[in-house]
């Protein structure tokens, strides 16, 4: 394994590791996990109503801090992963992941089990993953002028 290789594993593992941590251990500086948790079945429910009745605070750390708690997921699976950095195989891991999160969290009292969040997460895997394609698209072009 190349030197190259180790430090990509090793920051997917960061970014694993920093999911783990934001969604599963109280935090008392973002807010999470330190209330009494519930559920969302409803799609789409909890973002609306953090933006119409919410605080800007309270938007960004659960609306787009989901997103960009998975941006790095999306990348590093993409690169760690190179036979398997598919859109579709990158999606269903990132939603795999999320689902698996939400459903432990549905067995935890001071956190939500929320489909939105499943929904936030998976589209910041995305993300990730265009950002992943993104610059390798670059590197063809930039190569090529080289």
């Amino acid at each position: 394994m190349s030197r190259r290789q180790i430090v990509i594993d090793g920051l997917f593992l960061t970014s694993l590791l920093s999911i783990v941590y934001l969604t599963m251990f109280p935090n008392m500086y973002l807010g999470t996990g330190i209330a009494k948790g519930g559920h969302n079945f409803t799609p789409f429910l909890i973002i609306k109503k953090i933006f119409l009745d919410g605080s800007v605070f309270s938007a960004i750390i659960n609306n787009i801090g989901n997103i960009v708690m998975f941006i790095p997921f999306g990348v590093f699976y993409s690169l760690s992963f190179p036979k398997r950095n598919a859109f579709r195989t990158v999606l269903l891991a990132g939603a795999g992941l999320s689902c698996s999160i939400e459903m432990m969290q549905w067995f935890m009292e001071n956190r939500w089990s929320d489909i939105d969040d499943l929904i936030l997460n998976t589209f910041g895997t995305v993300l990730g993953y265009g950002i992943f394609r993104g610059f390798r698209e670059m590197k063809k072009r930039i190569s090529i002028f080289l």
